[in-house]
């Protein structure tokens, strides 16, 4: 399995915040980091958690694991058949093993609204 995650400062980012994309392979029970790059979502200034999700799945990655997601990302990763997993909080080491145990919570829906931190008037 190939699994996609934003990341800032080594912790499970939002895919419109992460400062880099890790593309990690999963055999098993082990884990190997075969991609990292800059998050194209940081140059984005709109839907930008799916120019990250865009690129991972590009990428051929059957799973991405997020600190939240949005409609916008929520709606495409159904689209392609890809699985988020909620990894708010954790490390991306912790998050990858909690993903191999199947501790991490599968995203079912949006964790928040159409725009974080803009109201709608």
């Amino acid at each position: 399995m190939k699994v996609a995650i934003p990341v800032t400062n080594g912790y499970v980012s939002g895919p419109g915040e992460g400062l880099v994309v890790q593309i990690y392979e999963i055999n098993g029970n082990e884990y190997k980091i075969i991609e990292e790059y800059e998050n194209p979502a940081l140059n984005a200034t709109a839907a930008r958690g799916v120019h990250m999700l865009k690129s991972a799945v590009d990428k051929g990655v059957n799973a991405v694991v997020v600190a939240e997601m949005g409609p916008p990302g929520f709606r495409f990763l159904q689209r392609y058949n890809v699985k988020a997993y909620l990894g708010m909080g954790l490390d991306a080491k912790t998050a990858l093993e909690k993903l191999i145990k199947n501790e991490l919570p599968e995203i079912k829906q949006p964790t928040h609204g159409e725009r974080h931190g803009e109201r709608h008037h």
